[in-house]
């Protein structure tokens, strides 16, 4: 135990005065004082209570203070929401705190009247209840917070939790008034339906990475947040592995540029892409401007005054050099050197990436090794529009270029001679596998025509059909249903196909207002009978076909 300052400041005046014994008993103190060994009462000196600080005046308070939450809270005027006895929020409205007023004067009158009595009938200190004569309000905020802490997620005993969905409850489980904040917005529940799209505004050359949700429910349909591209986006695709290894929530998009940026989407308004995978090699340029801000700042150190003025008045008259010589810009290591116009993630081995481009290339990325691609396959002579990872088996990979080949990859084979390829009659304008027939690959003509191999023999079509005269630019098999194929045309119409049998058929076209011509189609994975598309009208088109009788 140590000591405090007035203590020993006690002791000290005890001994100067030779008092001993137990300060406590009768004979040395009490009502009597403090005695000496003589019997002699030991005068202690009185003290100023002005002198002391605020918070050791303890016989300072007003007496007409109504609560000490209110020495503690300017509460002022309340309207709004307030725990009322029960412990829910209720609305108070304007007028009834004077009557609250008014009958605390009253009660106030009555417990005079009987004699002063009402400090007999106050709570003790177990019965009495902070909660229930308190006016403050009180909102939760901030709920993942409290979620983290274990405190007010999920508790009984009459307090307010939130459950699953994000629902403020009772402790008896009723539902309340649900509270509305910038943070239920940006909150996501295990209901909403998420949507990547990459859209441009052609009048203002302005390009976003858009994330989209749905809500079913409701029927709700919102941006979440969206990210400012530096090109026309071209291609996008969606994996959960970043840099570090680490699981996350992933971007890749292809531009006309050279590099594949990779934006990170559980950050709200980033500046820059997490990293990128090839493109223009900006090292000798940074360094050389970071360099010159050194040198002019340790150059500036040793200047006067006048010698600044006159080294600012010659540094404006310079024309400013270029970063690198040559007038070409320099490409990082085995980057593409054509616009990216395909792109895969791999589900199986989640760290790869494939890519396709204008150059006639195709490259597989390591995004845990983003400094140069591990392998780069030239098995086309014309631009490939098209990649796709095989499902399940995560070496096997498909492509589809502009001269008119559908190609099968193996890239465990680096040089690329382990190629399978098949001839159609137009460019390839997509490409996908069957989930459920995992030897069966679809590709879309530029005429239309939709044809199905069997991987195994390429040299002979198992089926083909004609979607439209406008051509078929997207194909996607519906994950949870088999047999079930859609197709998205520039005649702004989404077909679904049955091509479970020998030969496929038509079971619905419908037009997507609104979205205008169609470049892009995909079914939901969650949810079986939800598709989406996306065309020149810079809008998400979304088909529940739920209603679709010849569907359902």
């Amino acid at each position: 135990y140590q000591f405090s300052t007035g203590e020993m400041s006690m002791l000290e005046k005890l001994a100067e005065n030779n008092v001993e014994g137990d300060l406590t008993s009768p004979e040395t103190g009490g009502e009597k004082g403090i005695m000496n060994k003589s019997g002699t009462k030991v005068e202690m000196e009185e003290v100023d209570i002005s002198t002391l600080p605020s918070d050791l005046r303890m016989d300072s308070y007003d007496d007409d203070a109504t609560d000490i939450g209110q020495l503690l809270v300017n509460t002022g005027e309340m309207v709004g929401t307030h725990l009322g006895p029960d412990g829910i929020p209720q609305e108070q409205v304007e007028g009834e705190e004077e009557d609250d007023d008014e009958a605390m004067e009253g009660d106030n009158g009555n417990d005079d009247e009987d004699g002063g009595e009402s400090d007999d009938d106050s709570l003790s200190d177990d019965e009495y209840d902070p909660m229930h004569d308190d006016p403050r309000e009180y909102v939760p905020t901030d709920t993942a917070a409290l979620a983290a802490m274990n405190i007010g997620f999920k508790s009984g005993g009459g307090q307010l939790y939130f459950d699953d969905e994000k629902n403020l409850v009772g402790g008896e489980g009723e539902e309340v008034e649900e509270y509305d904040s910038d943070e239920e917005d940006t909150n996501l529940r295990p209901t909403d339906v998420l949507a990547l799209c990459a859209t441009t505004d052609t009048n203002d050359d302005f390009s976003t990475l858009e994330v989209y949700v749905y809500e079913p429910p409701t029927g709700n349909l919102y941006v979440h947040h969206d990210i400012t591209l530096p090109s026309f986006p071209l291609c996008v695709a969606w994996g959960d592995v970043g840099m570090d290894g680490k699981a996350g929530s992933f971007a890749a998009v292809g531009t006309f540029e050279k590099g594949i940026e990779v934006w990170n989407l559980d950050v709200l308004d980033p500046l820059e892409p997490s990293f990128t995978l090839g493109g223009v090699d900006n090292t000798m340029a940074e360094n050389m401007a970071a360099q010159a801000m050194i040198d002019d700042y340790n150059e500036q150190r040793n200047l006067s005054k006048k010698e600044k003025n006159k080294k600012r008045a010659d540094k404006k008259k310079q024309e400013p050099k270029a970063a690198w010589s040559g007038g070409e810009e320099k490409l990082l290591p085995g980057s593409h050197t054509d616009a990216v116009m395909g792109l895969s993630w791999n589900k199986v081995h989640r760290q790869v990436i494939a890519s396709s481009s204008a150059d006639c290339t195709v490259k597989l990325w390591d995004v845990t090794n983003p400094t140069e691609p591990a392998s780069t396959f030239t098995h086309h002579s014309g631009k490939v529009n098209s990649v796709a990872f095989h499902g399940t088996e995560g070496t096997i990979l498909a492509t589809g270029g502009f001269d008119k080949q559908v190609c099968v990859v193996d890239g465990r084979v680096a040089d690329g001679s382990a190629v399978r390829k098949a001839k159609i009659t137009s460019d390839v304008e997509d490409i996908c596998w069957d989930p459920f027939k995992s030897e069966c690959l679809v590709a879309a003509g530029e005429d239309g025509k939709v044809s199905c191999w069997d991987v195994r023999n390429m040299s002979q079509k198992l089926w083909e059909f004609d979607g439209g005269e406008y051509g078929v630019s997207s194909v996607n098999f519906n994950p949870s249903v088999s047999g079930m194929l859609a197709t998205a045309s520039v005649d702004k119409s989404v077909g679904i196909w049955d091509v479970g049998g020998s030969q496929p058929k038509c079971v619905i076209k419908k037009e997507m207002a609104g979205v205008g011509k169609l470049y892009s189609v995909s079914f939901y994975e969650s949810q079986e009978l939800l598709l989406g598309c996306g065309g020149t009208g810079g809008q998400l088109g979304l088909w529940e076909m739920q209603g679709e009788s010849c569907i359902v």
